[in-house]
């Protein structure tokens, strides 16, 4: 009970701004900043689209002081407000000028946003770019730019200076690093299809789109084993990032990526989860040949690290960091998340969700809620063995497409960050009732003939 309580304040902390405001009054405010023709933009995290900075008044504060919070914790710069603009739909909008010229770049207008409190949370990167530039699919409010275009004339220019890169803002190592990662780039060339594939070995959404196809393989206590292991080892990754602190290589380079990445880049995640993902699996596989098996899979986590520092996203130390701790779980695996009992998961969702509230972090939240999801279906009483193979992936595969294709289209429904960041956690709270309870039921109503197979469930799958 605790725990769910602690999962709706969370949700219901993040609409507070919502509240307390008549449907006459402003509930968010934004500054508008430009240079010539240029607006400076902001990429937000939820969406991946562009928007002028912005963001719900707190309470107690006036519309104008919000919209400079607001302005420094998404791109670090100090601002004053010069005149209103008007109203846009819910947020009051105001022209403005920054205090301290904006450092950008040439040719891409990528903005440096390195002292931004927000950066890796809210917000993903921040650009100078002209309407004409950023097509309607990558707005986040389509119309608002060609709302804003008639007020060019009002909003006061900012002063730039223009750089060739933000390397010079880094610390010493990842100064070292960068020219390292550009001849990696150069040697490899930008189109190599077995580094783009290797990339996929540690991603988190590919991963979990195998888990439907695996459960027939592994059965359930083992793929909740995997699940379980797997999300902690997302709440290590999320918290030591969120407490490190440090740039990707695009943040000092932004030529670099050749793919976006959210959030800070110590240590690498993807190197980390290909490590003790394939490792739980080969192992499982070869159990009388453990040395071959983590040989593979250090072997395919290396190839997930170079592509992840191929891509630019990712330093070498990054990679170094993610593959030790890759190791050091696999390593102790069988004692820390061999049998997960339900004391075991309740401690994962109650620190995800603490962990997400003191760092804001959406990513976090959504383990809590799959963490969930799992406890809630682990209390029905369910067979789940038995079953023919091809049913279970059937089954599993169609609710899990269900849940991914709505996850998907959920960006393209609505515009609010908070019923995009509600609709993504319940998604990931249903995924892991699917996994746990839901697929199983139907199951159970769909094969009522057929009596189990193979050894005993444990108490553990039911």
């Amino acid at each position: 009970m605790l725990t769910l309580r602690l999962w709706l304040l969370m949700a219901l902390g993040a609409g507070l701004p919502m509240f307390g405001h008549t449907a006459s009054d402003p509930s968010a405010a934004v500054c508008a900043i430009r240079y010539q023709d240029q607006w400076l933009l902001v990429q937000d995290r939820v969406s991946t689209r562009y928007s002028l900075s912005g963001g719900y008044l707190d309470r107690g504060e006036s519309s104008q002081q919000t919209a400079l919070r607001e302005l420094y914790e998404e791109t670090g710069l100090y601002g004053e407000v010069v005149a209103p603009l008007g109203r846009w739909q819910r947020a009051e909008i105001f022209a403005c000028r920054t205090r301290a010229p904006i450092v950008a770049q040439h040719d891409t207008g990528f903005v440096s946003i390195l002292q931004a409190p927000d950066l890796g949370g809210e917000i993903l990167s921040a650009r100078l770019v002209s309407a004409a530039q950023l097509p309607r699919d990558q707005r986040r409010f389509p119309d608002q730019i060609d709302w804003l275009q008639t007020r060019l004339s009002l909003v006061p220019e900012s002063e730039v200076r223009w750089q060739a890169d933000f390397i010079g803002q880094g610390n010493v190592l990842h100064q070292t690093e960068i020219p390292l990662i550009q001849a990696i780039q150069q040697q490899l060339g930008r189109d190599v299809w077995w580094l783009t594939g290797s990339n996929l070995f540690g991603s988190g959404t590919f991963q979990l789109a195998l888990i439907p196809l695996l459960l027939p393989l592994l059965g359930w206590p083992r793929l909740r084993q995997l699940l379980f292991a797997m999300l902690w080892l997302g709440v290590i990754i999320q918290g030591s990032k969120a407490e490190i602190g440090w740039p990707r290589p695009f943040h000092l380079l932004p030529e670099l990526a050749t793919q976006s990445a959210q959030g800070f880049g110590m240590p690498s995640g993807h190197t980390a989860s290909a490590l003790l993902f394939w490792g739980m699996l080969l192992t499982w596989y070869w159990p009388t040949q453990r040395w071959l098996a983590t040989t593979l899979a250090l072997l395919l986590a290396s190839m997930t690290g170079l592509a992840r520092v191929w891509l630019g996203v990712h330093f070498i130390s990054d990679v170094v960091a993610g593959l030790l701790i890759g190791a050091l779980l696999l390593a102790l695996q069988r004692r820390w998340a061999a049998t997960p009992s339900p004391l075991g998961w309740q401690g994962l969702l109650v620190v995800s969700i603490l962990l997400a509230s003191w760092n804001q972090s959406a990513v976090l939240a959504g383990f809590g809620c799959l963490a969930l999801g799992v406890i809630l279906g682990e209390r029905w009483p369910l067979r789940k063995q038995g079953y023919p193979a091809i049913n279970v992936a059937a089954t599993a595969l169609t609710g899990g497409a269900l849940l991914g294709g709505l996850l998907w289209l959920l960006p393209l429904l609505t515009t609010s960050s908070l019923l995009l960041l509600l609709g993504q956690w319940a998604l990931y709270c249903g995924f892991g009732l699917w996994l746990s309870a839901g697929l199983w039921w139907i199951l159970s109503q769909v094969n009522t003939d057929i009596s189990p197979r193979g050894p005993a469930p444990d108490k553990g799958t039911r």
